[in-house]
Order: structure tokens, then sequence, then C-alpha cells
């Protein structure tokens, strides 16, 4: 016979205050755990959705990103060696010298916090090879003028970027660019970058060499080939594939995910013991009552089972209250400094059903290891010598 389940809402009733503590430190181990796993699918979203399986990147060997890489104009010219690079539309090798370089922006808001901005310095050639990039408002920069487009996250991060803004920069920040329009490349973590005319980008900060050159296969599945011989004693340089050079950008996220959930797992471990605190005080203010219901009749796994469900009661609206305000933040815009390339990338933060199903499991996981001990002790009570200390 199984206890009905208004007795258990009854009971938790009447412990509002202890029942009101567990509650809320439950629902903030669910939100922590949901805003930090909504920030590492919002980063893993924008690198993964980055770069082609057709374009390889190559930078100076040695260097971490593109943001400490310097190759000599000399050293790129060798790339034009390497087999199975693609023709564009008019015939000539689809190859991208690009210049990263960084620039302080102001962010959005009243308080206008600068952040390190990436600015990108292509030719015309780099459009065709970045085909995932879509001019979404006015044009491209015509190149030998000082005309920038700005991402789609960039924009909506930062200050002055609208279409006709301007943009101070350079090694002095003593040129004005003007925007001429706003581009998205698939939410990817190009849309969180600045991108001007190579060479007046190299002319406003007096770099007069490369970061890294990106260039297209013809044939995606001789990739290797072609990584290989730029990687060889022939270019000497270090090419890879450009989703995977993303993806690497992406391992300071897993470290921080890995520290922070550690910090959960501590957190959760308080939850549980929170939980196990007011269970075993509602089992030492119910003797009595635990006792009458033995003797009616109740077998111990009822009244264990009911313990455990009041828990899971706690835990699991806790849960719902705080994945209801985890909903809040969920396609927000952030930014995040990696110490990679030393540029803050725009994301969004996602709250997606995988993060929906690890709260849940983490509430049932503190509502019952917090309900065990005391379920257990309320069932292995003595009925007489309960009834005679109530």
């Amino acid at each position: 016979m199984v206890l009905p389940f208004y007795y258990n809402w009854r009971n938790l009733r009447r412990r509002r205050l202890s029942v009101t503590l567990t509650f809320f430190l439950v629902s903030v181990v669910v939100f922590v755990l949901a805003a930090l796993l909504s920030f590492a699918a919002g980063i893993r979203a924008s690198l993964a959705a980055t770069g082609s399986s057709r374009n390889v990147i190559i930078l100076k060997p040695g260097s971490t990103a593109e943001s400490t890489s310097i190759m000599l104009p000399s050293e790129a010219a060798r790339i034009v060696q390497a087999p199975n690079i693609a023709h564009g539309s008019t015939g000539q090798l689809l190859i991208s010298p690009e210049l990263c370089v960084q620039t302080n922006i102001p962010r959005r808001g009243p308080v206008g916090t600068p952040a390190s901005v990436a600015i990108r310095g292509v030719d015309d050639i780099a459009y065709e090879i970045h085909a995932e990039l879509k001019i979404i408002d006015g044009r491209r920069p015509r190149q030998g003028m000082m005309e920038i487009i700005v991402g789609k996250a960039a924009r909506e991060r930062y200050a002055n970027l609208e279409p006709s803004g301007r943009l101070e920069m350079g090694r002095l920040a003593n040129r004005v660019f003007t925007v001429v329009g706003v581009f998205e490349a698939g939410g990817g973590a190009i849309e969180s970058e600045v991108w001007a005319p190579r060479t007046m980008l190299e002319d406003a900060f007096n770099r007069r060499f490369l970061s890294s050159v990106v260039v297209r296969l013809e044939d995606p599945a001789a990739a290797r080939a072609t990584i290989d011989y730029l990687n060889g004693p022939a270019v000497e340089l270090d090419a890879q594939l450009e989703t995977k050079y993303y993806d690497e950008l992406s391992t300071k996220t897993r470290e921080i995910v890995f520290l922070t959930t550690v910090l959960i797992g501590i957190m959760a471990i308080g939850a549980i013991f929170a939980v196990a605190n007011t269970m075993y005080a509602a089992v030492d203010g119910r003797k009595r009552e635990i006792a009458m219901l033995r003797t009616i009749g109740f077998a111990r796994s009822s009244i264990m089972l009911s313990f455990v469900i009041e828990s899971l009661l706690i835990s699991t609206t806790a849960c719902a209250a705080g994945l209801g305000a985890s909903l809040f933040i969920n396609g927000s815009r952030q930014d995040f400094l990696s110490d990679t390339t030393w540029t803050v990338l725009a994301y969004e933060l996602r709250i997606t059903p995988g993060i929906l199903l690890s709260a849940f499991g983490l509430a049932t996981l503190v509502g019952v290891g917090g309900a065990l001990a005391p379920a257990l002790k309320a069932s292995r009570m003595r009925v007489i010598e309960a009834l005679r200390k109530a």
C-alpha cells in the first residue's frame, strides 16, 4: 500500500522555511549548471559553424593562432607551388593572403567597456574562398579605400559599427574607416570580426607581413597531400584544415567547462546535504506519525518511498525554477576573450534539450541522494519506541 500523493504535499507545506531554503539552493545549482552549459554550447556552435572542409589555413610554424603568426610575403609566395589548389571564376588560384590585427571597440551599453576585436585585412579573392560570408546590408569595401564591413554579431555587440559608422584604428589610432556593409557567416566566429582592404590595413598598422593564408582545395579528399606538401621542406609552413583550426580554438572553452563542472559538483554535494538535513528534520519531527502509519499497515518500503517522493518534489520543482530563470539568458549575446587569439568572440547563449536533460538529471540525483539516508532511517524506526517517546 502506497501513501497518497497529497500526504507528501501536505507535509512539505508544513515545513515551509526549511523547504524554501533547500528549494532555493537546488534552483541556484541548476541555474549555474544551465548557464555554464549554455556558454559552452554557444561557443561550440559558433566555432563549429566557422570554416570549410575545402579550405586549408596556413600559419607560421610555432604560432598558436593567426594573431601570433608572422609570415613574410616571400614565405607566402611558395604556397602557389602546392598541388590541388582550386581556381576561381576568372581562372586565378584561390589563395587568400590575410592580415589579422586587433583594435579596441567599446561594447554597447551605458558603460561601454572596450573589447579587443579582430580586424581582418583581405583582398577581393577572400570573398570567393570564404563562401559562407554573405553581405546582408550595404556592400563590400573597395580595395584602396578606407572602408570596412562588420560581422552581424560584432554589430549587435559593439558600438559604432552600424552602416555609415566610423571606426578609428591604426598604430596611432588616427585612421578613420567607414562602415559600408554588414555580413553574416552562418553564425560562425568570423561574424565577430571586422573586415577591411588588406593594403589599407597594412598601411594603417604599419604591418608588412601576413598573419595567414587560406587556400581553397580542388578536391577535399586530397587535402592530406596538400597539407603534407605545405608542411614539408618545399614550403616549411604550418597548414591544417580550417575546420580543425577553429576546433582547436575551443580547447580553452573545454578547460573552463571542466573546472566549472568541478565547482558545480561541489555545489551539488552541498545541495545533497541540504536536502538530507531537511529530510532528517522531517523524520525527527514526525516520529509519532511514522509509527502510526506503520501501525495501521503501511510497509517499510512505503514509508521510505514517501520520503524519497517528498525530496524529489523539492528538487524537481527547484529544477523547473532554475531552468525557468535560465531561459531569460537564452539567446542573449555575450563575448568571450580567447587567450589564444587575444580577441573577443561574440556568441549566443543556448539552452538546448541536452542542457534541460542534464539539469533534470542533476536535480534527480540531488533529490534521491539527499533522501536515501533519512528515508532509510524512517523505514527502520521501531514503532513501540517511537510511540513511547512521542
